[in-house]
């Protein structure tokens, strides 16, 4: 009868230190899986900051190209004054005229082609650090979720532990 009884005591001993090694191993899966979402979220809001700062960065650029544009105009159009009365013709000549609005009319399209590559520029950034930090984000759900599904799993471990 005593050996019944010490088996029956260390069997049950034996379920519960395996049950508490279990409840550990079962926590030590949650922190890993909570620290792999803040990992994924911290990732998620540092591609967010980081298509900000390159916005500003395709947002300065575009400034100083805008800006030389601008001095190339002058430029372009000082020197095609100076030319064209150096040839006789004056500011009031058709033809003269014709050609400073044929100058200032590419200077604006320079200036529109400008305007679109820096508004695809930005689209392009934004859209893509909108479906990383998405994907960043949905990674650190499906950790979280799988933080809450390791307490569920615990109890399957325990259970065919139990009916052993």
């Amino acid at each position: 009868m005593g050996g019944a009884l010490g088996n029956v005591l260390f069997k049950g001993g034996s379920v519960l230190s395996t049950a508490a090694s279990l409840l550990g191993g079962a926590d030590q899966e949650k922190d890993y899986y909570r620290s792999l979402a803040k990992v994924a979220e911290d990732q998620a809001k540092q591609t967010e900051e980081n298509a900000k700062k390159n916005s500003e960065y395709i947002f300065e650029d575009a400034g100083y190209q805008n800006s030389e544009l601008s001095r190339n105009y002058s430029s372009l159009l000082g020197a095609q004054k100076t030319s064209l009365a150096a040839n006789g013709l004056g500011l009031q000549s058709a033809t003269v005229q014709k050609i400073l609005k044929n100058s200032r009319l590419n200077a604006l399209l320079d200036q529109e082609t400008l305007a679109q590559n820096m508004a695809r520029s930005l689209e392009q950034t934004n859209t893509q650090a909108a479906l990383e930090a998405w994907q960043y984000r949905t990674e650190a759900q499906q950790y979280r979720t799988a933080a809450k599904r390791s307490r569920w799993n615990l109890w399957a471990k325990m259970g065919s532990l139990i009916g052993k």
